[in-house]
């Protein structure tokens, strides 16, 4: 890499590339750097995938044992952001699937999306109208959401990430896309259907 184009990385991804480095090599002291880093960013992340905030905590307590053990095989330190969100969205959607199992058993809830996020009813403001269309989503595409527009992860690395094909994230999105336009506009529209 070019002088100039070392020059341009944004600092905070730098640091991050080196505190994996050196975390890779053994360094308790940078994995707890990463740690106090990355905790906030992936505790928002399973907030936003699993549309409330408890159970955020425990996925993401889960992901951090899941990338310790791991850090090692990543190859290259650029890709930890991608890699640690899909260790944790994996972690999440793990925690659904068994919040699911565990209501069918106690006779329950059946339909995911009253499992997992109760939704406010006439809330006047925009903003929560927004938040409890995207709680709605199929959790695939809740994913999508998340990392693209709440991480600002572009498809590539989300498809590289999740081991997708990069048409397969952009449909995602789309229908998404496309489900959030008619809640919005007022429209009521089941997206399991």
């Amino acid at each position: 890499m070019s002088k100039a184009g070392l020059m341009d990385r944004d600092p905070e991804q730098v640091l991050d590339e080196y505190l994996v480095v050196l975390a890779q090599t053994g360094s308790a002291l940078a994995f707890s750097r990463l740690v106090v880093r990355w905790t906030p960013r992936l505790r928002r992340h399973a907030a936003r995938l699993l549309a409330r905030p408890d159970g955020a905590e425990d996925a993401v307590q889960d992901a951090w044992l899941a990338i310790a053990r791991n850090l090692r095989r990543l190859r290259d330190p650029a890709r930890f952001p991608a890699w640690a969100l899909a260790i944790t969205s994996r972690r999440c959607i793990d925690l659904i699937r068994r919040v699911q199992r565990d209501r069918r058993l106690a006779g329950g809830l059946s339909s995911e999306a009253d499992s997992l996020a109760p939704l406010p009813t006439g809330a006047p403001d925009q903003q929560l109208d927004l938040t409890a269309a995207i709680a709605r989503l199929p959790a695939d595409q809740r994913l999508m959401v998340s990392l693209f527009y709440g991480e600002d992860l572009s498809v590539e690395a989300i498809a590289q990430a999740h081991n997708l094909p990069v048409g397969t994230i952009k449909s995602r999105l789309h229908a998404a896309r496309q489900t959030l336009k008619l809640h919005m506009e007022g429209q009521d529209h089941d997206p399991s259907r």
